[in-house]
């Protein structure tokens, strides 16, 4: 706190865009009409929706007529937390305190509250405790499952339905592949060996994951026309309408139809003219003519015609040749008509487009209907249903099925305020399913509702959306902005689409970065945001804490030095090297890290009277960011850190049943359970706890021509010198057998053997002193 006297606290300077983010939020907060807010990350929009749900109950609302959808546990949980932590407050608050707060939630300076709205205010703690399944802030899977759960047989499933996690799902999957596989490579060979070279590193899992992710869709296809590949195969051709032949027989006959002499006299006078791009088209040609196959005749002729990237050429030729009439016959574009190989050249392109993407989707489609229903035979013997199957099924239900009109009815009727967090992430289907529920809030009926209007809340930031694997699109989150924009005007006259671009929690210098990067429109080749509207990227964003400099640090990336030592062919994944880019990176953080540390620099903290003054950072106030939890990197910074006797928290998410160093312990478990599992003994023999490295001296003779005997007898009946001690571990691990899991496991972690080594030292000479945080887990 020495810092503390030696500099002022401060505050967060007055501002016009603090203001204009207050008015902002105010409005945002206002539930007296139907709002959608694009909100900048850190500029409070939480906030904002715990006080138009707390506002909503203010006004009246039933507890259970709002609906408050997120897209992840986690920020459901901390929603629910801060409503019930501010209802709670409100319910023990002084009085004089209560209606400050409450004067500044509702911005009713100028109307003091009754002693009634006090007394009501204090009672919406109980009320939402009361409410019978509790407040609605969920997850959309969450909604979905209770939607279905209420309409079972309007939605044609099981009443009983059980939900599946990813787990559960990701084994009945791997079931459903097997069996696909299997049969595909007996009875459709073609397709798999298609789809796998379509896949290219990934093989035929590309296209088969892209399948899982539309499988309502495959399904419903191949449902409709009886799971019959001919009559699949005929709806593909109409739909698609490709051309007769395909890839390759195009290919052959346009080729085969080149017009040689034509292009022979080309040549020549494309070799004639000075310019660069006459002399490659000469060069191309040459070629072209020269070339042995149809195939490698087209790659090099499409050079000519298509640039790089994959757009046709703006110009085939220059000024100069287009004043031969024969090149012009073949080459124009610039006028009408076209060239005559333009022409054709387009015309092959557009075929081969079609033909290709006709052979892939039946390939694909031959491929993976077989699969997709055998997953969903797996899930309706357990009468299961997975993530995926919680959209599609409600999707369904809301706006296909023939009781949707029944069941929307049902639930209009508790329903009359939905507020939609993280709008970004919301997939098509889902985005589907959310209108149907809010359709007649803009439609002027419900009139009789007892709350009035009815309101939808949207908040999101295309600028944030990072689930675009599990469907969510940027470009349908700018497209439903326009639909509501439209039906608010119609229904109530004007439309609020606050934009709350003040960032709460980050540095002038950070977000001018953001702003800088953004404005570039891609990076490295690579766009900002996909899609035709740059609006995002215009957005600008401002910092409440003004007065507070940050700083960004961009470091140059490290490259493999040629040198470098190779990891051993039996190293286990992830293994880096020494000298590898990503621990070089790894002890280079740490370092900055250590001396950051050592010298005091100072952040920033925030008292109870909003005022902010200097401390000496400490290792709690630092938070590294990585792409992935694998690769190496990850656990690289651990071990760079911890070498540096820098605090960690260590792994942040851990699949404890993967860790090897669980596996170790889990066999010690095994092996007492039956000893005769030779499998689990080799493993502990060769792991930390045997620490028999060599298999060609310790395991081999212990192995070899052992018959019917088990490795444990063997190993019991050994005189080698270097299987004793082992074999007295295991025998003294055998009669611990009758121990709970966890006092076994804490006997042979903690105490010393006979050479006086730990269990625990044991398994960080092996495995290192990332394996002590799952362990202990």
């Amino acid at each position: 706190m020495t810092q503390k006297a030696e500099i002022p606290p401060i505050a967060c300077p007055p501002s016009t865009d603090y203001e204009a983010a207050s008015r902002a939020q105010a409005i945002a907060a206002n539930p007296a009409h139907p709002v959608w807010v694009s909100a900048n990350a850190g500029s409070g929009k939480t906030k904002v929706l715990i006080d138009r749900v707390a506002r909503l109950l203010l006004k009246g609302a039933a507890p259970d007529s709002i609906l408050c959808v997120t897209y992840t546990k986690a920020a459901a949980n901390e929603m629910l937390q801060r409503l019930f932590s501010r209802l709670g407050g409100w319910s023990v608050m002084a009085e004089a305190d209560l209606r400050k707060e409450l004067t500044e939630l509702e911005g009713r300076a100028g109307t003091p509250y009754s002693n009634d709205e006090i007394r009501n205010a204090r009672a919406l703690f109980a009320r939402a405790l009361e409410t019978p399944g509790g407040l609605r802030i969920e997850t959309i899977h969450a909604f979905c499952a209770r939607v279905l759960r209420r309409f079972p047989l309007e939605a044609e499933i099981a009443p009983g339905f059980t939900e599946i996690d990813e787990v559960e799902a990701g084994a009945l999957w791997q079931n459903a592949l097997a069996f696909g596989l299997e049969a595909a490579d007996k009875e459709a060979p073609d397709a798999l060996d298609y789809v796998s070279f379509a896949g290219g590193g990934l093989g035929a899992m590309a296209g088969l994951d892209i399948a899982k992710a539309n499988a309502a869709h495959i399904l419903a296809f191949a449902d409709k026309h009886n799971n019959d590949p001919a009559q699949m195969d005929a709806a593909l051709r109409t739909a698609l309408s490709p051309p007769d032949m395909d890839e390759t027989e195009l290919i052959n006959h346009a080729m085969a139809h080149l017009p040689v002499q034509a292009l022979v006299d080309a040549v020549a006078v494309f070799e004639a003219d000075s310019a660069k791009g006459s002399k490659t088209n000469a060069k191309l040609l040459r070629a072209v003519l020269a070339a042995k196959t149809p195939e490698e005749k087209w790659t090099i002729y499409r050079s000519m015609f298509f640039t790089g990237a994959g757009t046709f050429r703006a110009s085939i030729a220059t000024k100069g040749p287009l004043a031969n009439a024969g090149i012009a016959s073949l080459f124009q574009t610039k006028e009408l008509p076209e060239g005559s190989e333009v022409l054709r050249v387009k015309q092959l392109d557009a075929d081969l487009k079609a033909a290709k993407l006709f052979a892939r989707t039946r390939a694909l489609l031959i491929l993976s209907a077989p699969i997709l229903s055998h997953y969903r035979a797996l899930k309706r013997e357990r009468a299961a249903i997975d993530f995926d199957d919680l959209i599609a099924m409600t999707y369904a239900l809301l706006t296909r099925k023939a009781a949707a009109d029944w069941v929307l009815y049902k639930l209009d009727g508790g329903l009359t305020h939905v507020l939609l967090d993280e709008a970004q992430d919301t997939s098509p289907e889902q985005w589907g399913l959310l209108n149907a529920l809010t359709t007649e809030f803009f439609a002027g009926q419900g009139a009789d509702k007892p709350q009035d209007p009815r309101t939808l809340f949207v908040v999101g930031d295309e600028k944030q959306s990072i689930y675009s694997f599990q469907g969510a699109d940027p470009q349908k989150f700018l497209s439903e902005r326009q639909v509501f924009e439209a039906k608010a005007r119609d229904a109530f006259g004007k439309a609020e689409l606050p934009e709350m671009a003040m960032s709460f929690r980050s540095s002038p210098e950070i977000l001018s970065f953001v702003d800088k990067i953004s404005e570039c429109g891609d990076v490295d080749g690579h766009p900002y945001i996909s899609g035709p509207v740059a609006e995002a990227n215009l957005t600008r964003h401002t910092a409440r804490r003004a007065n507070q400099p940050g700083s960004v640090e961009l470091w140059p990336i490290d490259v493999p030095t040629p040198d470098a030592e190779p990891v051993p062919w039996e190293a286990p994944k992830d293994t880096q090297s020494a000298t590898s880019p990503k621990n070089q990176l790894a002890k280079q953080v740490a370092a900055e890290i250590d001396a950051l540390l050592k010298r005091g620099d100072m952040v920033w903290t925030e008292t109870d009277d909003r005022k902010w003054y200097l401390r000496p950072a400490n290792a709690g106030d630092i938070l590294i960011l990585v792409n992935t939890r694998t690769g190496g990197l990850f656990d690289a910074l651990i071990d760079a850190l911890k070498a540096k006797s820098i605090p960690v928290a260590g792994a942040d998410r851990l699949v404890l049943a993967d860790h090897i160093g669980v596996q170790d312990c889990l066999n010690l478990i095994r092996f007492v359970l039956l000893p005769t599992d030779d499998l689990t003994l080799a493993e502990i023999l060769r792991g930390p706890f045997g620490n028999l490295v060599d298999d060609d001296v310790h395991l081999f003779p212990l192995a070899y021509q052992r018959g019917q005997r088990s490795l444990w007898a063997r190993l019991q009946n050994s005189s080698n010198a270097a299987h004793l001690p082992v074999k007295a571990f295991l025998e003294s691990l055998i009669a611990r057998a009758h121990l709970p899991a966890y006092e076994f496991l804490s006997f042979v972690l903690t105490v010393p053997d006979a050479q006086g080594i730990s269990g625990w030292e044991r398994l960080a000479a092996r495995l290192g002193s990332p394996m002590r945080d799952p362990v202990q887990a």
